[in-house]
């Protein structure tokens, strides 16, 4: 017990120190939720942006990340493709993305959630065909972030499974991949899953993010 509250303090203690190195990309108020993604976790994919310097990257789920790799990439250069099953959630961000003059940086993709061959349990996942006809395949991806589709209940804690599957074909040869949400189980699972695939050991990292990065896929 007394070790789990040691372990709490430790981790908010991470979020405020996160929280001051994201300060000079925190040009605007942004709504931050319980659903947010951790600071913590969230200065641990930009820091593989920046020292990787990664151009093509991919977002499932947008939120609070999408902005500030949307900045970051702004002074860098590269591009982010960010998929999101909720309209009004897509809309909100694509306005709030234009206000800021981000809008050239992040392509919004709408994929309403459906059925898929890929999916553990019969769960739904992104429209494929939407990705596709939205996703350039100029460039392979060398950042895939996954914090979506929602997972936050037992019954669709395994939809964010298909995500390497889908996109393990347009892996770059060095490429990271991020999974938020680490800490609970349906993550877990995935995650174990996703090491089998890629041959590859994911990393828990600070902010309840898993990590894995490569040079190749076996």
């Amino acid at each position: 017990m007394a070790f789990d509250r040691f372990k709490d303090t430790l981790s908010t203690q991470k979020d405020i120190l996160a929280v001051n190195y994201l300060a000079p990309l925190s040009t605007s108020y942004l709504p931050w939720t319980a659903s947010s993604m951790r600071p913590s976790g969230l200065v641990q994919v930009l820091n593989d942006i920046f020292i990787k310097n990664r151009s093509s990257i991919v977002e499932c789920g947008g939120g609070i990340s999408t902005f500030y790799i949307a900045r970051l990439l702004a002074s860098r250069g590269g591009h982010l493709y960010t998929i999101e099953n909720d309209r009004f959630w897509m809309d909100f961000l694509q306005d709030a993305l234009e206000k800021e003059g981000l809008a050239s940086i992040v392509t919004l993709i709408y994929a309403p959630l459906k059925s898929t061959d890929l999916a553990l349990e019969n769960l739904a996942w992104y429209d494929t065909e939407a990705i596709s006809k939205n996703l350039s395949q100029d460039k392979k991806i060398d950042l895939l972030f996954v914090d979506g589709p929602p997972a936050y209940e037992e019954e669709i804690k395994y939809s964010r499974y298909p995500a390497v599957p889908y996109f393990r074909s347009q892996l770059a040869s060095d490429f990271t991949i991020v999974i938020d949400d680490a800490n609970r189980s349906g993550e877990q699972e995935i995650i174990k899953r996703w090491q089998e695939i890629l041959n590859l050991d994911f990393k828990i990292g600070d902010g309840d993010i898993a990590i894995a990065t490569s040079k190749s896929i076996a």
